[in-house]
């Protein structure tokens, strides 16, 4: 019998964590729930999770959700799933959840957020259980985040093959959003025999990312066209985007221009006709940037994490705004 529903983000720190709790319900028989039962697993974003509701058999109680930013439609959703499910679980490290955590609380039953990736703070919760994770997923949490939050040189290099996959993973994922790879690597990776077999080979994952190498050329293109008009603001850069990025993804842009100069980037630019801000940083650069701007009253609203933060600004004045994050960098 299926008891519980677990939600994962499509990329790899939403295919590990989704990974530990099937490992933790199915294996150890620990969490969410004492005892060994089925999981159903599935991949959503924010705009997709409402969805999945229809997928669920009347024997599912329990819901997880990981890795998922806490949107208006997320928030639409749990107001439903209050009403079919006994227990609401929510783990995650998105800046939008942890800004809207309050109001997070009386929707679902347990909530876990903070800085660090989802993965860690799924595995913190089942170690505190007396719950032990296998040695490969052990692995693929700490090479998650590696990837996510950075290390000392010793660690990266202990970790380069295994880090080089969950990256290959976030990429194939985020180009194909192809469901049966993303439930083959849960079950894969929930899979208590270490030695077991990978569903695909690396190559598979690579390939799907060979698919759109014209859109990387792209994207090397608008990063050599933006990185001379940079702004350097202390020991950061700034770099006004809008109207010059042909509509690649500014989180995009911001890493690899983090990539070209080093240092904190951020990267100005609009959509839908809302002005945003990225920000990607070596250390929590990013997510102080993006919290005192929404404290200041420049920022409408805030998403992304630790490292790679996102900010919806309410003014367009580049001066002002640039003005503002001298001051935010001056004071850290």
């Amino acid at each position: 019998m299926i008891r519980t529903l677990v939600l994962g983000d499509w990329d790899a720190d939403g295919v590990v964590s989704t990974a530990e709790v099937v490992y933790a319900q199915e294996v150890v028989g620990i969490y969410p729930e004492r005892g060994r039962f089925r999981t159903l697993y599935l991949p959503v974003s924010p705009r997709s999770i409402e969805e999945v509701l229809k997928e669920v058999p009347e024997s599912v109680r329990n819901l997880v959700i990981l890795d998922v930013p806490f949107t208006p439609s997320v928030g639409k959703f749990l107001e439903k799933a209050r009403k079919r499910f006994d227990r609401i679980i929510y783990v995650d490290h998105h800046l939008s959840t942890i800004v809207r955590s309050t109001k997070l609380e009386n929707l679902v039953d347990e909530l876990v957020v903070g800085k660090t990736p989802t993965a860690m703070l799924v595995a913190h919760v089942i170690k505190a259980l007396g719950g032990r994770l296998s040695p490969r997923l052990e692995a693929f949490v700490r090479a998650t985040t590696i990837v996510e939050k950075g290390a000392e040189r010793n660690a990266v290099e202990r970790f380069a093959k295994l880090m080089s996959m969950v990256v290959s993973i976030s990429r194939a994922l985020s180009i194909s959003k192809d469901r049966e790879m993303w439930i083959k690597l849960v079950k894969w990776l929930s899979e208590p025999i270490s030695f077991t077999a990978m569903p695909f080979s690396q190559q598979v994952l690579q390939s799907i990312v060979k698919r759109y190498e014209g859109f990387e050329e792209i994207v090397k293109d608008v990063v050599l066209e933006l990185a001379p008009t940079a702004r350097r603001i202390f020991n950061a850069r700034f770099v006004d985007a809008r109207g010059r990025d042909r509509g690649v993804k500014l989180t995009v842009l911001a890493s690899r221009l983090y990539r070209v100069f080093r240092c904190t980037t951020m990267v100005l630019g609009e959509r839908r006709s809302r002005t945003i801000l990225a920000t990607r940083s070596r250390d929590d650069t990013a997510y102080r940037v993006a919290m005192k701007l929404l404290e200041m009253g420049i920022a409408s609203d805030v998403g992304g994490h630790e490292r790679l933060s996102i900010a919806i600004l309410k003014t367009s004045d580049v001066e002002k705004l640039v003005d503002a994050i001298r001051k935010i960098l001056l004071r850290s």
